[in-house]
Protein backbone atom coordinates (compact mmCIF):
# COMPACT_ATOMS: atom_id res chain seq x y z
CA UNK A 1 0.00 0.00 0.00
CA UNK A 2 1.27 3.45 -1.08
CA UNK A 3 1.54 5.99 1.45
CA UNK A 4 -1.17 8.06 -0.55
CA UNK A 5 -3.85 5.08 -0.14
CA UNK A 6 -2.79 4.60 3.46
CA UNK A 7 -2.94 8.61 3.98
CA UNK A 8 -6.44 8.53 2.81
CA UNK A 9 -7.36 5.15 4.42
CA UNK A 10 -6.53 6.90 8.05
CA UNK A 11 -8.68 10.10 6.98
CA UNK A 12 -11.67 7.92 6.38
CA UNK A 13 -11.12 5.81 9.81
CA UNK A 14 -9.90 8.60 12.30
CA UNK A 15 -12.78 9.94 14.21
CA UNK A 16 -14.69 13.22 13.67
CA UNK A 17 -12.54 16.03 15.77
CA UNK A 18 -15.22 17.30 18.69
CA UNK A 19 -14.92 20.68 17.00
CA UNK A 20 -16.45 19.69 14.06
CA UNK A 21 -18.91 17.53 15.89
CA UNK A 22 -20.51 20.07 18.06
CA UNK A 23 -20.33 22.38 15.34
CA UNK A 24 -22.96 19.81 12.93
CA UNK A 25 -25.00 19.48 16.32
CA UNK A 26 -25.25 23.06 16.62
CA UNK A 27 -25.82 23.66 12.68
CA UNK A 28 -29.05 20.68 13.16
CA UNK A 29 -30.36 22.33 16.52
CA UNK A 30 -30.27 26.20 14.14
CA UNK A 31 -32.01 24.63 11.25
CA UNK A 32 -34.41 22.90 12.69
CA UNK A 33 -35.59 25.70 14.93
CA UNK A 34 -35.51 28.31 12.05
CA UNK A 35 -37.66 25.86 10.01
CA UNK A 36 -40.26 25.56 12.40
CA UNK A 37 -40.16 29.35 13.26
CA UNK A 38 -40.77 29.65 9.21
CA UNK A 39 -43.86 27.74 9.70
CA UNK A 40 -46.77 29.84 10.89
CA UNK A 41 -49.44 26.89 11.61
CA UNK A 42 -46.69 25.51 14.47
CA UNK A 43 -45.11 29.06 15.21
CA UNK A 44 -48.43 31.02 15.74
CA UNK A 45 -51.03 29.25 17.99
CA UNK A 46 -48.22 27.66 20.17
CA UNK A 47 -46.44 30.97 20.76
CA UNK A 48 -49.52 33.15 20.95
CA UNK A 49 -52.54 31.01 22.05
CA UNK A 50 -51.57 30.19 25.88
CA UNK A 51 -51.66 34.31 26.49
CA UNK A 52 -54.75 34.91 25.79
CA UNK A 53 -56.40 31.46 27.15
CA UNK A 54 -54.64 32.47 30.03
CA UNK A 55 -55.41 35.93 30.91
CA UNK A 56 -59.31 34.92 29.70
CA UNK A 57 -59.16 31.74 31.89
CA UNK A 58 -56.35 32.28 34.88
CA UNK A 59 -56.93 35.79 35.19
CA UNK A 60 -60.31 37.03 34.42
CA UNK A 61 -62.90 34.00 34.84
CA UNK A 62 -60.50 33.03 38.07
CA UNK A 63 -60.84 36.57 39.50
CA UNK A 64 -63.45 35.28 42.47
CA UNK A 65 -61.69 32.19 43.30
CA UNK A 66 -58.03 34.21 43.55
CA UNK A 67 -59.92 36.73 45.48
CA UNK A 68 -61.02 34.03 48.40
CA UNK A 69 -57.36 32.44 48.01
CA UNK A 70 -54.79 34.18 46.47
CA UNK A 71 -52.17 31.26 45.89
CA UNK A 72 -54.94 29.68 43.34
CA UNK A 73 -52.88 32.42 40.90
CA UNK A 74 -49.78 31.15 41.16
CA UNK A 75 -50.97 27.49 40.88
CA UNK A 76 -53.56 28.84 37.44
CA UNK A 77 -50.12 30.37 36.18
CA UNK A 78 -48.02 27.22 36.79
CA UNK A 79 -50.86 25.24 35.23
CA UNK A 80 -51.13 27.36 31.87
CA UNK A 81 -47.25 27.23 31.55
CA UNK A 82 -47.38 23.63 31.07
CA UNK A 83 -49.84 23.72 28.60
CA UNK A 84 -47.64 26.19 27.01
CA UNK A 85 -45.21 23.94 26.92
CA UNK A 86 -46.45 21.00 26.09
CA UNK A 87 -47.84 21.75 22.81
CA UNK A 88 -44.61 23.02 21.04
CA UNK A 89 -43.04 19.88 21.90
CA UNK A 90 -45.49 17.24 21.60
CA UNK A 91 -46.90 18.92 18.05
CA UNK A 92 -43.29 20.22 16.95
CA UNK A 93 -41.44 16.91 17.35
CA UNK A 94 -43.63 13.67 16.37
CA UNK A 95 -45.16 15.63 13.34
CA UNK A 96 -42.76 16.71 11.77
CA UNK A 97 -40.49 12.89 12.23
CA UNK A 98 -43.68 11.46 11.08
CA UNK A 99 -43.77 13.74 7.68
CA UNK A 100 -40.27 12.99 7.14
CA UNK A 101 -40.35 9.59 7.36
CA UNK A 102 -43.42 9.49 5.04
CA UNK A 103 -40.94 11.39 2.92
CA UNK A 104 -37.92 9.85 3.34
CA UNK A 105 -35.48 12.30 4.67
CA UNK A 106 -34.23 9.93 7.16
CA UNK A 107 -32.62 7.45 4.61
CA UNK A 108 -31.03 10.82 2.97
CA UNK A 109 -29.89 11.68 6.81
CA UNK A 110 -28.44 8.47 7.00
CA UNK A 111 -26.26 9.05 3.74
CA UNK A 112 -25.04 12.45 5.02
CA UNK A 113 -21.91 12.59 7.03
CA UNK A 114 -23.14 13.71 10.17
CA UNK A 115 -23.49 12.41 13.91
CA UNK A 116 -26.23 9.94 14.01
CA UNK A 117 -28.11 11.66 16.94
CA UNK A 118 -27.64 14.71 15.77
CA UNK A 119 -31.63 14.30 13.95
CA UNK A 120 -33.43 13.71 17.48
CA UNK A 121 -30.98 15.83 19.59
CA UNK A 122 -31.46 18.64 17.34
CA UNK A 123 -35.55 18.28 17.79
CA UNK A 124 -35.53 17.99 21.58
CA UNK A 125 -33.59 21.32 21.87
CA UNK A 126 -35.92 22.60 19.73
CA UNK A 127 -38.64 21.67 21.85
CA UNK A 128 -36.87 23.43 24.86
CA UNK A 129 -36.30 26.67 22.88
CA UNK A 130 -39.98 27.14 21.81
CA UNK A 131 -40.66 26.37 25.15
CA UNK A 132 -38.48 29.26 26.40
CA UNK A 133 -40.29 31.32 23.89
CA UNK A 134 -43.41 30.26 25.34
CA UNK A 135 -42.24 30.91 28.83
CA UNK A 136 -41.89 34.56 27.86
CA UNK A 137 -44.72 35.17 26.57
CA UNK A 138 -46.06 33.76 29.76
CA UNK A 139 -44.12 35.78 32.17
CA UNK A 140 -45.28 39.05 29.99
CA UNK A 141 -49.19 37.98 30.52
CA UNK A 142 -48.58 37.54 34.35
CA UNK A 143 -46.92 40.67 34.61
CA UNK A 144 -49.76 42.36 32.80
CA UNK A 145 -52.29 39.92 34.81
CA UNK A 146 -50.91 41.54 37.70
CA UNK A 147 -52.46 38.70 40.11
CA UNK A 148 -48.84 36.44 40.50
CA UNK A 149 -47.55 36.46 43.71
CA UNK A 150 -44.36 34.73 43.02
CA UNK A 151 -41.01 36.79 43.14
CA UNK A 152 -38.18 37.24 40.51
CA UNK A 153 -36.33 34.24 41.49
CA UNK A 154 -39.13 32.15 41.81
CA UNK A 155 -40.55 32.94 38.30
CA UNK A 156 -37.13 32.16 37.34
CA UNK A 157 -36.96 29.13 39.04
CA UNK A 158 -40.27 27.86 37.74
CA UNK A 159 -39.23 28.96 33.99
CA UNK A 160 -35.60 26.67 33.63
CA UNK A 161 -38.20 23.91 35.40
CA UNK A 162 -40.60 24.31 32.28
CA UNK A 163 -37.96 24.43 29.99
CA UNK A 164 -36.59 21.46 30.96
CA UNK A 165 -39.27 19.69 31.86
CA UNK A 166 -40.43 20.49 27.70
CA UNK A 167 -38.09 17.45 27.14
CA UNK A 168 -40.20 14.15 28.12
CA UNK A 169 -43.18 15.62 25.94
CA UNK A 170 -40.75 15.53 23.53
CA UNK A 171 -39.76 12.26 23.60
CA UNK A 172 -43.34 11.00 23.79
CA UNK A 173 -43.95 12.86 20.54
CA UNK A 174 -40.81 11.32 18.92
CA UNK A 175 -42.60 7.62 19.83
CA UNK A 176 -45.25 8.71 18.46
CA UNK A 177 -44.32 9.88 15.43
CA UNK A 178 -41.44 7.29 15.07
CA UNK A 179 -44.77 4.66 14.73
CA UNK A 180 -47.04 6.43 12.56
CA UNK A 181 -47.45 8.09 9.27
CA UNK A 182 -47.51 12.37 8.86
CA UNK A 183 -51.21 12.39 8.19
CA UNK A 184 -51.92 10.50 11.59
CA UNK A 185 -49.81 11.47 13.61
CA UNK A 186 -51.68 15.06 14.50
CA UNK A 187 -54.79 12.59 15.57
CA UNK A 188 -53.00 10.33 17.88
CA UNK A 189 -50.86 13.71 19.66
CA UNK A 190 -54.15 15.01 19.50
CA UNK A 191 -55.75 12.16 21.41
CA UNK A 192 -53.09 12.09 24.28
CA UNK A 193 -52.93 15.70 24.25
CA UNK A 194 -56.42 16.75 25.14
CA UNK A 195 -56.87 14.49 28.03
CA UNK A 196 -53.89 15.33 29.74
CA UNK A 197 -54.79 18.98 28.97
CA UNK A 198 -57.90 18.49 31.25
CA UNK A 199 -57.21 15.34 33.42
CA UNK A 200 -54.01 16.61 35.00
CA UNK A 201 -55.79 18.94 37.35
CA UNK A 202 -54.02 21.63 35.96
CA UNK A 203 -56.92 24.52 35.79
CA UNK A 204 -59.95 22.87 37.59
CA UNK A 205 -60.41 20.36 40.52
CA UNK A 206 -61.11 16.84 39.48
CA UNK A 207 -63.64 14.82 41.06
CA UNK A 208 -62.58 12.71 44.05
CA UNK A 209 -62.80 9.39 41.05
CA UNK A 210 -60.31 10.78 39.08
CA UNK A 211 -57.56 12.23 41.45
CA UNK A 212 -56.11 9.19 41.75
CA UNK A 213 -55.86 8.76 37.95
CA UNK A 214 -53.83 12.24 37.85
CA UNK A 215 -50.48 10.58 38.20
CA UNK A 216 -50.33 8.67 35.70
CA UNK A 217 -50.16 11.86 33.18
CA UNK A 218 -46.81 13.94 32.94
CA UNK A 219 -48.19 16.97 32.64
CA UNK A 220 -49.21 16.50 36.40
CA UNK A 221 -46.02 15.59 37.30
CA UNK A 222 -43.98 18.54 35.40
CA UNK A 223 -46.60 20.79 37.60
CA UNK A 224 -45.70 19.69 41.03
CA UNK A 225 -41.71 19.87 40.26
CA UNK A 226 -42.38 23.47 39.12
CA UNK A 227 -44.61 24.39 41.95
CA UNK A 228 -42.27 22.89 44.31
CA UNK A 229 -39.33 23.91 43.16
CA UNK A 230 -40.81 27.65 42.94
CA UNK A 231 -41.26 27.06 46.84
CA UNK A 232 -45.48 26.66 46.53
CA UNK A 233 -46.26 24.33 48.65
CA UNK A 234 -50.04 24.59 49.01
CA UNK A 235 -50.57 22.82 45.79
CA UNK A 236 -48.04 20.07 45.94
CA UNK A 237 -49.83 16.58 46.60
CA UNK A 238 -47.11 14.50 45.96
CA UNK A 239 -43.29 14.29 46.56
CA UNK A 240 -41.29 16.34 44.10
CA UNK A 241 -38.71 13.79 44.02
CA UNK A 242 -40.81 11.16 42.80
CA UNK A 243 -42.61 13.54 40.11
CA UNK A 244 -39.03 14.25 39.01
CA UNK A 245 -38.22 10.39 38.84
CA UNK A 246 -41.61 9.94 36.81
CA UNK A 247 -40.79 12.56 34.49
CA UNK A 248 -36.93 11.16 33.90
CA UNK A 249 -38.62 7.86 33.35
CA UNK A 250 -40.38 9.09 30.84
CA UNK A 251 -37.85 10.96 28.83
CA UNK A 252 -35.43 7.55 28.89
CA UNK A 253 -38.15 4.48 28.26
CA UNK A 254 -40.20 6.51 25.20
CA UNK A 255 -36.71 8.50 24.00
CA UNK A 256 -35.22 5.25 24.14
CA UNK A 257 -38.37 3.28 22.05
CA UNK A 258 -38.66 5.69 19.44
CA UNK A 259 -34.37 5.45 18.74
CA UNK A 260 -35.00 2.25 18.67
CA UNK A 261 -37.85 2.21 15.83
CA UNK A 262 -35.81 4.38 14.17
CA UNK A 263 -32.71 2.59 13.84
CA UNK A 264 -34.80 -0.63 13.11
CA UNK A 265 -37.25 1.33 10.68
CA UNK A 266 -36.42 4.36 9.88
Amino acid sequence: MSATQSLVQMRHTAPMPIARIVRAYAKEVKYESLRMLRSPAFAIPFLLLPVPVYLFFGVMLAGPAVAENPGVANYLFSGFCVFAVMGPSLFGAGCALAVERDAGLLNLKRAQPAPGGAYLIAKMVMSMLFAALAMASMLAAAALGDTVSLTSSQLLIMTIVMIVGAVPFCALSLLIGAYTSGTSAPAFINILFLPMLWLSGLFIPLPKFLEKWALIWPAFHLNQVALSSAGVSEFTFINPAISAAVLVGVTVVFGGLAMRRLAVKG
